[in-house]
């Protein structure tokens, strides 16, 4: 099994935040001939630009934006300086193993590591299918475990939504269920291996979900139908720690409700007392103006390690991204568009107020949060947010 190398070029974030003058560091292209191939492990993306660091000036921040662009306040209360993002996956899967280690350090037993596990021309490709995208998380969630076995001496399991996901990914890895000492496949649920033939005349081997000598637990590739499955791990875990790895839990949050999905409450009691410890959430958009070139497109990221606060952050289309707002508090998706907005400056000076508030609304339309976002009555916990 091979692991992610310092050069393997991250989606979408090419070098450090900036809060000044943006650099000019090029994109990096990719190479000919790409392509996600078992055993490939993450070197499918190309080299990353060179890391810039941030710079220390002062930020071009939205009036949501804290005071200090390049701090944020943790939880004892002193200052936290805040992450570049990433440029490989190399720098992104040890950012969220050193954010996990610190907020299992602090009390937290159940947290959120997010961030697109392939560039966003693949992801966006239709040659690239839901199996090259489950390979790619669970080679990343291989090497996320590694540092906790092979550094820290603990017992990691990755954790598949059922037998099937499982045994592909052992048919991957040369037929072995432990990818490296001190990791174990395993599935979220007890699950009796063999045919229906073989449980009728033998006593079937039964594939144990939570074993004592297992300290920590990486699920993967669980959907919202399954979301009931991981809260029952977690509660079989008793304490120990569990990583929600690449679920897209945003969009599991959307078909909560729905008709053969879990209800509302899995939100409210569950998922709200989940941390996001690592997040890079990259969105595009598109805006008309009065003036040419009459539509504007554009894009940028939500990102967060933790204990740091929340950085939105504009993309140049220079292969850099820009930081515009420090948010002590994750933001809703529809805020994080109108802090992009902002920053862009598209109106322009002079315009018509009024014409330029209706038209804010005919964009916006009447709700710009979410549900899960809107409601803070039923949630358990604030802690999804913090």
């Amino acid at each position: 099994m091979a692991f992610c190398t310092p050069t393997t070029a991250l989606p979408g974030l090419r070098a450090a935040a900036r809060t000044g003058p943006v650099a000019t560091t090029p994109r990096a292209p990719l190479p000919a001939g790409v392509a996600v191939a078992p055993g490939a492990a993450t070197r499918m993306m190309a080299k990353a630009a060179p890391e810039a660091s941030a710079a220390s000036s002062s930020s071009s921040s939205s009036s949501a934006s804290s005071s200090s662009p390049r701090k944020a306040s943790s939880k004892g209360g002193g200052e936290t300086k805040l992450a570049p993002p990433p440029s490989t996956f190399f720098q992104a899967v040890t950012q969220a193993a050193v954010a996990a280690t610190s907020a299992f350090a602090a009390g937290d037993k159940v947290v959120e590591v997010e961030f697109p596990p392939l560039p966003t021309d693949m992801l966006e490709s239709s040659a690239v299918s839901a199996y090259d995208v489950s390979d790619a998380n669970f080679k990343l969630a291989i090497d996320f475990a590694r540092i906790f076995a092979v550094e820290q001496g603990k017992r990691a399991v990755i954790v598949f939504p059922d037998a099937v996901e499982k045994d592909r990914a052992v048919e991957q890895n040369g037929e072995s269920e432990e990818p490296l000492p001190g990791v174990r496949l395993g599935v979220l649920k007890d699950t009796v291996r063999g045919s229906i033939f073989d449980r009728i005349w033998t006593s079937p081997e039964v594939d144990v979900a939570v074993r004592p000598d297992d300290d920590i637990f990486v699920i993967v590739g669980a959907s919202a139908q399954e979301l009931p499955d991981v809260e029952r791990l977690v509660e079989a875990a008793a304490g120990r720690p569990v990583v929600l790895f690449n679920l897209k839990l945003d969009a599991a949050r959307g078909d909560l409700g729905l008709p053969a999905f879990p209800r509302k409450r899995m939100h409210f009691e569950f998922l709200s007392t989940v941390r996001p410890v690592y997040y890079l959430r990259t969105r595009s958009y598109s805006r008309s103006v009065p003036r040419p070139p009459y539509l504007v497109n554009y894009s940028g990221a939500l990102y967060r390690v933790y204990p740091g606060a929340y950085q939105v952050l504009l993309d140049t289309s220079e292969g850099n991204y820009r930081r515009v707002a420090v948010l002590p508090e994750r933001p809703a998706l529809g805020q994080v568009r109108d802090t992009l907005t902002a920053a862009l400056s598209l109106d322009g000076p002079g315009g018509n107020e009024n014409q330029d508030a209706v038209a804010d609304f005919l964009r916006k339309g009447y709700k710009s949060k979410t549900w899960w976002e809107e409601d803070r009555t039923k949630q358990q916990s604030n802690t999804w947010r913090e």
